[in-house]
């Protein structure tokens, strides 16, 4: 039935692309109410949906050339636009994409830096497209920063400052350059002075058009520098080398908090600088969140950053190189993980943002499984409607991207399975059904219980510091419950807001639910719920007996080996 209306709509759209504009704006744009200040506060900004592209803006872009593109959006229907992250956060005036960040700041407080004119340019990229966003009377979110990357200058300088793995190296994800700890005083202190210096330079200037700044993109992974262990040996009161075989788990438990202790105390700055102004990151929505998590825990980053901070993922069909396949699994994965995203936005009364994949890596163009026009679509609306559906408020969405080099509609040379007008047909026409789109909430029917403790011995045991370990994978239960509303939680306190489900999934062995967790499933077992399970261990901490905890229930086991108990009609 989706898929149905979905070509439903665009088949409406392409016969109606005479009178959509893809090169001039119509003369007069319709009055967007949303268009307000940072100065009104929060829960002004919160009330209106964000729509638009993300865009790079490139040093050799003019004014007029953003100020048509910008034109051009919100005559059909985006009301904001984000600007590209300086990915890696170099200063090169060539790059793929350029942006605001840590090293352009401080090549540009000396004339006489060799990198001085290239951040300039970049700088002033930034500043055209503010100015051509205030003309257009476009909403801006401002990015600021890549990971916690403060440059090749500051590496060199404060070499004892970067993050490190168990073993002593420097973290590098993706290749793309080295990180500071975040528990660095060196790098608090000079992060502070560019924050102070954005707020002046950019945010004051431009407080009717920059509604969100975001602080970093794709912030990962966990830390054992210096000063990550001087962190955990004042927080735990020993270091991390003096803990004893049950202890391990602390360990866990701070790496899995490393990234939620950056963007806190970075939203924490900046509400001290600017209260009214929302802060974001993005964070990376592919493998290591949307299938295992752990570095960072999400649910932390709801429930430990302050009132200021927007959580924002970005949610591709496809979150991969173009080079490699689309998979079903990818997709059952996303709806799951929107889901959860929508229900921990409740539960922490945290709104959030999402990106959705519509250029040639979303779409997987260079694979032998690329997607098509339809599925960038889809994407944009699985955004908005599985999280408001989980009651989940959503503050923007945002197509990625543009013109962004090597990806974007502009600046893609390669063959694609749709027209580039098309898609931009299609997903600008999806910005208006976005904003006045309603969703009914929907009663949660599964609620797939994780324990905590299990993520945190897995990373001890592990020493990981990038990428999470094995700990829990979420593909068979998303294969499982793809047309069910469902969710995973993994604390007390989310389990607690879970209660109405009828189904609770206990993904975690007895012994490592804590005693409140286990005494809640115990009363929804006796309330008459279906808890599915494959752990022995749970009947038998309940006592409960045999013939009674399989009577009427059919086993299904999974490729991962754990057994799905169903009511018999679920088969």
């Amino acid at each position: 039935m989706f898929r149905a209306i979905l070509v439903s709509l665009l088949f409406l759209v392409a016969c109606n692309s005479t009178s959509f504009s893809l090169t001039s704006p119509s003369p007069t744009p319709t009055p967007i109410s949303s268009l307000q200040s940072p100065v009104l506060g929060l829960q002004s900004l919160v009330s209106t949906l964000r729509v638009g592209w993300a865009y790079e803006a490139y040093p050799e872009s003019s004014f007029e050339k953003m100020r048509d593109d910008f034109a051009t959006m919100r005559a059909n229907g985006a009301n904001a636009v984000w600007l590209g992250h300086n990915n890696p956060g170099q200063v090169d005036v060539e790059k793929v994409e350029p942006g605001m960040s840590y090293a352009v700041y401080a090549a540009l407080q000396n004339e006489n830096d060799v990198l001085y004119h290239d951040a300039r340019a970049m700088a002033d990229a930034v500043q055209r497209a503010l100015d051509a966003a205030r003309a257009t009377k476009l909403q801006v979110i401002l990015p600021i920063g890549y990971q916690i990357q403060m440059g090749d200058a500051w590496n060199a300088k404060y070499p004892n400052d970067l993050r490190l793995t168990f073993d002593g190296s420097r973290l590098n994800f993706y290749h793309s350059g080295y990180t500071a700890s975040p528990y660095s005083p060196q790098y608090r202190a000079d992060i502070i002075k560019y924050y102070e210096w954005i707020q002046t330079e950019y945010v004051k200037p431009y407080r009717d058009v920059i509604v969100m700044v975001s602080l970093a993109d794709e912030p990962m992974g966990g830390d054992y520098s210096e000063h990550a262990k001087n962190e955990f040996a004042r927080r735990y009161g020993k270091p991390m080398d003096a803990l004893s075989q049950d202890e391990m788990w602390k360990l866990g438990e701070f790496q899995s908090g490393v990234i939620v202790d950056y963007a806190a105390w970075s939203a924490n700055e900046w509400k001290q600088l600017n209260p009214q102004l929302p802060v974001t990151m993005s964070f990376h929505g592919g493998d290591t969140a949307r299938r295992v998590w752990g570095l960072p825990d999400i649910e932390k980053l709801f429930s430990q950053t302050p009132d200021n901070f927007i959580v924002t993922f970005d949610a591709y069909l496809h979150d991969d190189l173009a080079a490699k396949p689309a998979t079903p699994d990818e997709a059952a994965q996303l709806k799951l993980f929107l889901s959860t995203l929508g229900f921990y936005s409740l539960v922490y009364n945290k709104p959030i943002a999402l990106w959705g994949g519509v250029n040639a890596w979303g779409l997987a163009q260079e694979s032998s499984a690329p997607l098509e026009l339809a599925d960038a679509v889809t994407n944009l609306l699985l955004l908005y409607d599985l999280p408001e559906r989980a009651v989940g408020n959503v503050w923007g969405i945002f197509a990625w991207n543009y013109n962004v080099k090597q990806q974007g509609l502009e600046n893609y040379t390669r063959p694609t399975t749709y027209a580039v007008s098309a898609m931009q047909i299609a997903v600008e026409r999806a910005f208006p059904l976005l904003r006045t789109r309603e969703v009914e909430p929907r009663a949660r029917e599964i609620a797939i219980v994780t324990a905590p403790r299990a993520m945190y011995n897995a990373l001890a045991n592990s020493k990981a510091s990038d990428s999470p370990p094995e700990w829990f994978d979420t593909t068979p239960f998303a294969r499982a419950f793809a047309n069910r509303n469902a969710t995973i939680v993994s604390s007390a306190k989310s389990l607690q807001r879970a209660r109405p489900a009828s189904y609770f999934v206990v993904a975690a062995r007895a012994a490592d639910l804590d005693p409140d967790s286990l005494a809640f499933l115990r009363a929804r077992f006796d309330d008459g719920k279906i808890i599915l399970t494959n752990d022995a261990g749970l009947a038998e901490e309940w006592n409960v007996p045999a013939q009674r905890w399989e009577e009427g229930l059919t086993h299904l086991p999974s490729a991962s080996g754990i057994i799905y108990i169903f009511e018999p009609e679920w088969k």
